[in-house]
């Protein structure tokens, strides 16, 4: 889960850096035109400007022309023509600072034009830098949609491993149950065998009380017989609280009781009446 969020967080700053760069690009672009339409506009008032001034530099040539050539036709009227001269003069003044202002605003103009080409500058080199970075993300996208890829992958490789040991689990608590299952019954066959089978085993040993003894005729009566597993000829080491006192042979057996007959030369059968129960191990 960790994981695929992980994939999810890193898809959605991906795309998030593109749209950035998009944005980026799509405003630095939106702006360029835009500056390059203020500098067309520009251009054009420029051009109306110089056309203004070229017409008024012609009609100020041609009226100094009409002048001199009255002075030099109307040199008898010279009141009608200085006063003419005067008033022609003054609109060539007027013109002339009509002339000198629209200079001014020429120079303003050209002075706002280099701004406009300076900022036109400053935003080509920021396109370009817009463009370089654009460029690095593009060149970059693809090491970022293999890096994706394998982290897809890798989530898919995890839950295809979880999955095969959520199996390997299901699997691994079924076998569990079975060899519960043969535990048990194999554990209760034994108990069975045990407590269930007519004989012993040698070193096999089992406990007995009231044991009856003649010492005389050196015989020992003990409550267990064939149902026990006793047989003729058996022969048993008698032990009580992890002492050994005699050895007994099996003399009669029948299915409840038996008589064993004490083996001489074996420990000390005198012992026996100290104690009221015995360990009889079958040697």
């Amino acid at each position: 889960m960790k994981s695929r969020k992980f994939t999810f967080f890193l898809l959605f700053i991906t795309l998030t850096v593109l749209s950035v760069g998009a944005w980026k690009a799509f405003s630095d672009h939106s702006e360029l035109t835009a500056l390059e339409n203020r500098l067309a506009d520009k251009n054009q008032r420029l051009s109306e400007l110089q056309k203004v001034m070229d017409e008024a530099a012609k009609k100020s040539k041609e009226t100094l022309q009409y002048l001199t050539d009255g002075i030099d036709r109307r040199k008898g009227e010279a009141e009608e023509a200085e006063l003419s001269l005067k008033n022609k003069r003054q609109q060539l003044d007027s013109q002339k600072g009509a002339w000198g202002f629209k200079e001014d605003e020429i120079q303003k103009l050209s002075m706002e034009a280099q701004e406009v080409r300076k900022e036109v500058a400053t935003v080509n080199k920021e396109t370009e830098h817009a463009r370089a970075r654009l460029g690095t993300l593009s060149s970059s996208l693809p090491t970022m949609e293999n890096q994706v890829s394998a982290l897809t992958a890798s989530i898919e490789s995890e839950k295809q491993r979880e999955l095969d040991r959520k199996r390997a689990l299901s699997t691994y608590e079924a076998i569990t149950a079975i060899y519960k299952q043969h535990f048990s019954l194999t554990l209760s066959e034994l108990q069975n065998y045990m407590y269930a089978r007519p004989w012993l085993e040698r070193g096999e040993k089992f406990s007995v009380s009231n044991v009856q003894f003649d010492f005389q005729a050196g015989f020992v009566g003990l409550p267990e017989g064939m149902e026990r597993g006793l047989e003729k000829g058996m022969i048993f080491a008698v032990r009580s609280n992890g002492r050994n006192i005699c050895r007994v042979k099996i003399h009669e057996v029948s299915p409840k009781n038996s008589v064993a007959m004490i083996i001489p030369l074996y420990g000390n059968p005198v012992d026996l009446r100290k104690y009221k129960s015995f360990d009889l191990i079958y040697l």
